[in-house]
Formats: structure tokens, sequence, C-alpha cells
């Protein structure tokens, strides 16, 4: 059993319209003590503007009064899908440096995880990690039985590991 991005992430999320000024967006911020908002352009999510992205706005002198959200380089836009899981949605939280991923099904915002839910959820990955441990542990004695987890080969996951010279490997990487 693997935790869901569905099963973690926030429903209610605080969308803006491009044509916004970036002053608004941090009132709009401070006021829901959020770090970001997600940019809806007629309906559709198209990005998201964090708090360090108003900083940088701030920083570089522009006046936040006057600039609109469409003026503004704004985090990269990478999202998530519902069904993928929670170890799959970390990995590419750090590989892209972002904090947030906003939660797209059918083309449709229906949520958003951020690094705070995957570490509230983080105890039931770790009781989860520790029973296949033990399945793993009492399989080591047979060779021919299979276990699911990561394989330390391509670091994918499986549900079918195979021990192969101490080392846990998934089929396409044991046919290599």
């Amino acid at each position: 059993m693997s935790i869901k991005v569905k099963d973690i992430m926030k429903k209610n999320v605080i969308t803006v319209s491009p044509d916004i000024n970036i002053s608004d967006v941090a009132k709009i911020m401070t006021n829901n003590r959020i770090g970001s908002v997600v940019i809806l352009d007629e309906g559709a999510p198209v990005g998201i503007i964090t708090d360090s992205d108003i900083v940088s706005v701030v920083a570089l002198g522009s006046d936040p009064k006057t600039m609109k959200i469409k003026d503004v380089k704004t985090t990269k836009f990478i999202t998530a899908d519902p069904r993928d899981d929670m170890l799959a949605i970390t990995r590419k939280m750090v590989k892209s440096g972002v904090k947030r991923l906003p939660v797209i099904e059918n083309e449709k915002l229906i949520g958003i995880v951020s690094d705070k839910e995957i570490l509230i959820a983080a105890p039931e990955m770790i009781d989860i990690l520790s029973e296949k441990l033990k399945s793993r542990v009492s399989s080591v004695a047979d060779p021919e039985s299979e276990t699911s987890g990561i394989c330390e080969s391509c670091e994918g996951y499986s549900d079918e590991l195979k021990n192969v010279s101490g080392k846990w490997m998934c089929e396409d990487c044991r046919m290599e």
C-alpha cells in the first residue's frame, strides 16, 4: 500500500486571477496564512505564485501595487496527479526545488500538496516501510520469494522485487 496524493492533499485551494496586483496577492496570502496561491486563467490552472516570488518582486524594486501577477516570473509550474504516490511527488518536489504542487485532474484544479502535508503523512509512510522491511527480511531466506518496495538498481517501485546477490531488484533490472 502506498500513500496517494489524493489522501494527503488540501482540497481548499486559494486561487487568483493573473490580472491581480502583487500587493493584493500578498494580502490574500497573509490573511489566509499560506505561502502560495494558484493562478487561474478563465478557470484553468496556469501557474503558482509563492511568497518567494513576491519577495523577488520587492527586491528588484518593482512596485507591488502596480505590478500584476502576469508580469512576474513566477515559480516553475509543476503539478501532481491525485493518483501519484507520496514518494514519487516527494522526489519530484526535491528534484524541481519546489515546496508545493497543485493537484490537477482532467485539467481542473482539485487540490494542493505541500511539503507540510508530506511531513504530516511521513509517520504513516514509516509504518508502511517498516512492515515491508519485516516481510523482506523474512523472505531473504527464500531466494525465490518476491516482495514489494524500491528497486536498489533503478530506484523505481515494484511489487516484484527479488533478492539477487544481496540486492533487491525489479524484474526489468534483473533482465539487464
